[in-house]
């Protein structure tokens, strides 16, 4: 019995699989990244400063909306109970940034009460949150 031998073809490496798996490797890290991240206060349209800095210390976040409605860390709190508040948050940290984090829409007179609350808990260390130059 004679047995034909088979025509061999080259190996080759199929792309469209490994490219596939590429963009998946890509999306996951995408997606950790952004879950990685941490935003303590709400959307707001940010106003724009030249002199803008970036910090990476944990902080009090203090959200004030256009409509003038009040956050800390993103739990809704009236004006009248923010100090209070503040103190606690004190009295669990030392001395903790406070970061106000004001719609450009905002009355000023609004942001400059919240900003009397914080005084009154006996925080120093505040900082406006603005966006780098748009330009």
């Amino acid at each position: 019995m004679q047995i034909k031998a088979f025509p061999s073809k080259r190996p080759r490496i199929e792309m469209v699989p490994l490219i596939d798996m590429f963009f998946l490797l890509l999306v996951f890290f995408i997606f950790g990244v952004f879950s990685m991240t941490m935003q303590e206060g709400l959307i707001v349209d940010l106003p724009a400063a030249e002199t803008a800095v970036t910090t990476t210390e944990e902080s009090l976040t203090i959200t004030v909306t256009a409509e003038g409605s009040l956050f800390l860390n993103q739990e809704p709190i009236a004006l009248n109970d923010l100090s209070g508040s503040l103190r606690q948050h004190r009295l669990r940290a030392a001395d903790p940034l406070v970061t106000i984090n004001a719609d450009r829409r905002t009355a000023h007179g609004t942001v400059m009460a919240v900003l009397d609350a914080v005084r009154q808990a006996g925080l120093a260390r505040v900082s406006f949150q603005t966006e780098g130059d748009r330009s």
